[in-house]
């Protein structure tokens, strides 16, 4: 890795202009410009150029004729006769080299997704400008940790928390922050300094495996990445319920927010439903307890959507867009779907930035439109008009800030009214469990 920035040597640009971003959560990334190796376009430009040249140069309609030996051959071939040759063989290209670029993205796919090191950054945090190296240089208290997976990966992680000085006779909300598909959490620390000092929460934020100080583990995969997530939410709930943290903070299982930007609200969304599922599924016993809710910003509605958006030329092809040729679908509509099915007891916040230049605002409309479908106790929609995909805290002013509060003080306010339907929800999996055992094919065959 090259040597961290100084005086003597100063950063590159790219690297620099992390330190006058601006207040960008992340870096920007050019996502066409992801994935596509030199060589993989090398070979495919010129396998369309030899297209070209065979259908081009090859035989004409006439000469075909001739060659297969018609005894009365047309010397000179009526207009109509060559219009359609032409554009059947314009369109044999056209089809031919679309296949092409969709072979290489789809050979390439989870390079284009999963950018741990944009251009002119390097992966560790320790590799960023110094004030992007750890949440030190903010003047943030913070534990160092790395936590294991299910898979036994080990991801790196930091507890920003608020010291016991602060809390007083209030126990904070804990945000756990899943991060967008582009660089480490030293990219955030800007970002996690205004929500500890504007909203006065403790907050978890993880890089996932493959990224910043994590290990590689099987490498970027959506059952990876959510592994990650679940490992780090079952490590909150066990530090909580241990006291690990409580000479320095104070927390509450009951009192975690999940919050996710781009595709980490993606994230956010698939470990909730699947906490929803587990805790249903066991009717409350040994599962871990639900989040109070979720937080979104400029998240996506499916993978299969952003590859439209990011590569046109594909809404022909959407179709196709499915396992087994889309690794990752990360299809938040489907577990969003899910979780206003089965659960009301839970809060919502989204928050758009409507000058997305990446995840159409649309989108976020189109997940709103989810919720509203069976809402959740708190549902919240903020739109931000001059925030972009990366900026919407900075962008949106104060205003954004206001939005998050007032969103938090209803979370605050519906606490007793949540906590008892949380009961009465634990009740209804239980019920569903005993049923489900006492018509199992052992209970069946014993009766």
């Amino acid at each position: 890795p090259a040597p961290p920035c100084s005086v003597s040597r100063p950063c590159p640009p790219r690297v620099a202009a992390m330190s006058t971003s601006g207040g960008k959560a992340a870096p920007d990334v050019d996502l066409r410009a992801q994935g596509g190796s030199e060589r993989s376009f090398v070979v495919g430009g010129l396998i369309v150029v030899g297209l070209v040249v065979y259908n081009f140069v090859g035989p004409g309609p006439t000469e075909a004729i001739v060659r297969d030996g018609e005894e009365e051959a047309i010397q000179e071939a009526q207009w109509l006769t060559w219009v359609m040759w032409f554009f059947f063989r314009l369109l044999q290209i056209v089809v031919l080299g679309a296949l092409i670029l969709l072979v290489v993205l789809v050979t390439q796919q989870r390079k284009i997704i999963y950018v741990p090191a944009p251009p002119g950054t390097q992966r560790s945090p320790k590799e960023n400008p110094r004030m992007y190296q750890s949440p030190d240089a903010w003047g943030l208290p913070y534990e160092d940790l790395m936590i294991e997976t299910e898979d036994g990966t080990k991801v790196n992680a930091w507890l920003i928390y608020q010291p016991l000085s602060a809390c007083k006779d209030q126990v904070p909300y804990t945000l756990v922050y899943f991060h967008g598909n582009a660089g480490n959490i030293g990219h955030r620390l800007e970002n996690i300094r205004d929500m500890h000092d504007k909203l006065k929460v403790n907050i978890l934020i993880l890089d996932y495996r493959g990224y910043g100080d994590s290990e590689d583990g099987g490498g970027c995969t959506q059952k990876g990445f959510i592994m990650d997530a679940l490992g780090t939410y079952r490590f909150l709930v066990e530090s909580i319920n241990s006291g690990k943290y409580a000479a320095k903070t104070k927390m509450s299982t009951d009192r975690i927010l999940l919050f996710g930007r781009s595709i980490g609200g993606a994230v956010a969304i698939k470990v909730m439903a699947d906490l929803l599922r587990e805790s249903l599924d066991a009717g409350g016993k040994g599962a871990l307890p639900l989040p109070a809710g979720l937080i979104l910003e400029n998240t996506f509605t499916a993978l299969r959507d952003m590859a439209v958006q990011i590569f046109p030329f594909l809404s022909v092809l959407k179709w196709l867009l499915a396992p087994p040729l889309l690794y990752d679908p990360w299809d938040s509509t489907d577990s969003l779907a899910f979780l206003t099915k089965r659960h009301e007891h839970w809060c919502c916040c989204l928050l758009s930035g409507l000058q997305d230049e990446i995840v159409p605002p649309e989108q976020m409309t189109a997940l709103h439109g989810i919720l509203k479908t069976r809402r959740p106790k708190v549902l919240k929609f903020f739109r931000f008009p001059l925030g972009g995909h990366n900026d919407t805290p900075t962008k949106g002013g104060a205003e954004y800030w206001i939005s998050f509060s007032k969103f938090m003080g209803e979370v605050v306010a519906t606490e007793d009214e949540r906590r008892e339907g949380l009961k009465a929800l634990t009740a209804e999996g239980a019920a569903a469990a005993k049923a489900d055992e006492g018509t199992s094919p052992e209970t069946s065959k014993a009766d």
